[in-house]
């Protein structure tokens, strides 16, 4: 029975209609209760029949809804299925399009002969509305798969024909270069291709079409540019023919640009090879001219000493120098050096002239993008240079092409080493006309060795190793391998300076230099930095204001201080003033005088000899220097015997041991060319 939530939990059981009492009502109504009581029965009874065909026609109604719902999502899955099975084959069927393996005209009849095997679901019964709604559904899924295959298929179509074109174009492309290709004839044909490329591009076909021309035309100018990348004449013609000759109208302004900056580079790579070319061949020929000098300077030497010459050494000194005009070959070599570039090869004093001049051209003329430019690249250049041969001179050579090798050395012992440096000689000295300056002949690792080596020798076996080493070299190179070793052993580098100098007892002043470092090292010698009555304090009023720049003063200080070191541990560990001042002229090889009013370090202990030497210094002396002979003095030309004989009475600034600027009027004096007359005093 129906169940109605009256109670009991909501689940009470429905009951009876409730019984009259006839008896009851009989007798509370009197007769009219008897007369009712048949029309009361009937009435219910009816109204009992009446509630039962309604409920008959409401559960009959209700299931048709539920018969009708479940056929609708029947129908409304089955549509779903189909339009799933729809799409897989439309996704299909669009892959095989998109990798070529169907072609676009293929793809209708792929459509159909795919929607053929395609199952309809079974809904089973439905209604009319439904089942025309299902049908109207199916069509529609059909249609518009039908509808999206063809797109894609024309989508093919258009690819298809954007390939084909684009496979005639790359096809006409390759035919540039090759033998007896004509462009303009292959260019021509692009015009077959307009009915294909117009319906695979449609507008943007003419530009396409256009694009491919410009790069055929740039392909050809491009083969024609690496054919004469190894000609100045070529690039320039062909310059010409891209800027204002026959190709001018075939490239546009971006393409034209580059191609002219590629064809500067050609040119730019070219003129390098040249000048590194140039520059090697102006290395040896400088080198030659140094031999030549050396060789000149030696002859005059034995020509002013009034002995006769051999002959045969005077054809050797002839053949040396013919040829070679000294001063207008350097100028010469320098003017060219300027103009053809290629620095980072050349000398480190041209590498500056080449500065000088972009600097005077700015000056001139004022800042352009490209005079920077160039500057700064040489700037770097020379700055590159200058740090790496500070670094190791050596290998700055090496690795910018001034010698091509370093011959082997042996570092194991001083004999071993003195003996084995003769090719590493050399190879200084050509790096040294680089420089412009003397070059160690050990590279930095070698000079650390070097230095190992020499570190456990006692000072007296150690400054003869010095010596033997540094006669080896020569005193520019032992005073380079002095430079190289300062930062690590200044003591060291004191001794390779003093390049085997002794005193008056025949001692080795590197030995006195030796001894005092290891002194004050040790502890064995205590130091005396006391600012006024000092060694050091002493040492400096005797050495400042001698020397023309910190850097060689600070050097005789130094050394100075060692040998007065030296002097202290001989002597119980005291040294007297007389003992610094004979260390003051032990490190300077001479004695400090007033000349003309100014403190000069001379390579003499007598000022009277030092006189005596200037007064008999040669002219040949000053002509070597001048091959004009005239030298500039105080701003006036005069000849160079002029000169020398005015020499006693001038003001001299020191250039190295017995080796003198002259100044007159506060500016040195120079030859016709610009470079200082240097004097030497022996």
């Amino acid at each position: 029975m129906a169940q109605i939530p009256l109670g009991n939990f909501g689940n009470a059981i429905a009951q009876p209609r409730p019984q009259v009492n006839l008896v009851g009502a009989a007798f509370d109504n009197g007769g009219a209760a008897l007369a009712d009581l048949g029309n009361a029965g009937m009435q219910a009874a009816s109204n009992e029949m009446q509630a039962q065909r309604q409920e008959a026609e409401r559960l009959a109604r209700e299931q048709k809804a539920q018969d009708e719902a479940l056929g609708k999502a029947r129908a409304t899955n089955a549509l779903l299925q189909r339009e799933m099975q729809y799409k897989t084959l439309e996704a299909d069927i669009t892959n095989r399009l998109a990798t070529g393996e169907l072609r676009h005209d293929q793809a209708p009849e792929a459509f159909k002969a795919a929607s053929q095997f395609l199952d309809k679901p079974d809904v089973g019964n439905l209604d009319p509305v439904t089942r025309a709604n299902l049908d109207t559904g199916y069509q529609r899924i059909e249609m518009q798969t039908g509808f999206d295959i063809g797109k894609a298929a024309e989508t093919a179509k258009v690819g298809e024909l954007r390939g084909e074109t684009d496979n005639a174009l790359d096809a006409l492309g390759k035919q540039v270069g090759l033998p007896g290709s004509d462009i303009l004839k292959i260019n021509a044909r692009v015009a077959i291709l307009d009915p294909i490329g117009q319906a695979a591009y449609g507008k943007a076909w003419e530009k396409k079409k256009q694009d491919w021309l410009d790069a055929n035309w740039m392909a050809h100018i491009n083969q024609q540019a690496l054919g004469v990348r190894d000609s100045l004449d070529g690039i320039k013609a062909l310059e010409h023919a891209v800027t204002s000759g026959q190709y001018a109208d075939k490239l546009d302004a971006d393409k034209r640009n580059t191609l002219v900056a590629r064809l500067e580079g050609y040119r730019s790579s070219l003129l390098q090879r040249q000048e590194v070319a140039a520059a090697r061949s102006e290395r040896l020929a400088e080198r030659r001219m140094r031999d030549a000098e050396a060789e000149f300077n030696t002859f005059q030497a034995l020509a002013d000493k009034g002995t006769i010459i051999d002959p045969a050494y005077i054809d050797r000194a002839a053949h040396m120098t013919a040829g070679t005009p000294y001063q207008a070959g350097v100028m010469a070599l320098a003017k060219q050096a300027q103009e053809t570039g290629g620095i980072a090869a050349q000398p480190v004093a041209v590498q500056q002239a080449t500065l000088d001049q972009v600097d005077r051209l700015i000056a001139q003329r004022g800042r352009t993008p490209e005079l920077d430019k160039r500057r700064e690249q040489i700037v770097k250049v020379l700055n590159g240079s200058q740090t790496d041969l500070k670094e190791n001179g050596l290998r700055a050579g090496l690795e910018r092409g001034v010698i091509t090798d370093l011959s082997p050395i042996d570092v194991s012992t001083p004999q071993g080493l003195a003996a084995s440096l003769g090719k590493r000689v050399d190879q200084a000295r050509t790096v040294e006309m680089w420089a412009g300056k003397p070059v160690s002949p050990l590279d930095a690792r070698e000079a650390e060795q070097l230095r190992g080596m020499l570190d456990a020798l006692p000072p007296k076996v150690k400054s003869q190793a010095v010596a033997t080493i540094a006669e080896s070299v020569g005193p520019r190179m032992a005073g380079a391998m002095a430079l190289q070793l300062d930062k690590q052993d200044k003591a060291l580098a004191l001794a390779f300076a003093s390049s085997g100098a002794k005193t008056t007892a025949g001692r080795y002043t590197s030995e006195l230099i030796l001894k005092g470092a290891n002194a004050l090292k040790d502890g064995a010698v205590m130091k005396d930095d006391k600012k006024v009555t000092g060694w050091k304090a002493t040492i400096a009023q005797q050495v400042d204001g001698a020397f023309p720049d910190e850097r060689a003063a600070g050097a005789v200080k130094d050394a100075a201080y060692y040998i007065a070191a030296g002097f202290a541990h001989e002597n119980g560990g005291s040294v007297s003033g007389n003992d610094i001042e004979r260390a003051v002229r032990i490190a300077i090889g001479g004695n400090i005088i007033d000349h003309n009013g100014k403190k000069l370090p001379i390579p003499f202990t007598d000022s009277a000899d030092f006189e005596a030497a200037l007064h008999s210094i040669m002219p040949s002396q000053i002509t070597a220097q001048a091959p004009d002979g005239k030298v500039r003095a105080g701003g006036a030309e005069i000849s160079a015997e002029e000169f020398a004989r005015s020499l006693p009475g001038q003001e001299l600034i020191y250039a190295g041991p017995g080796r003198y600027a002259v100044v007159v009027r506060g500016r040195p004096v120079t030859n016709s060319q610009g470079r200082t007359i240097f004097v030497k005093v022996r």
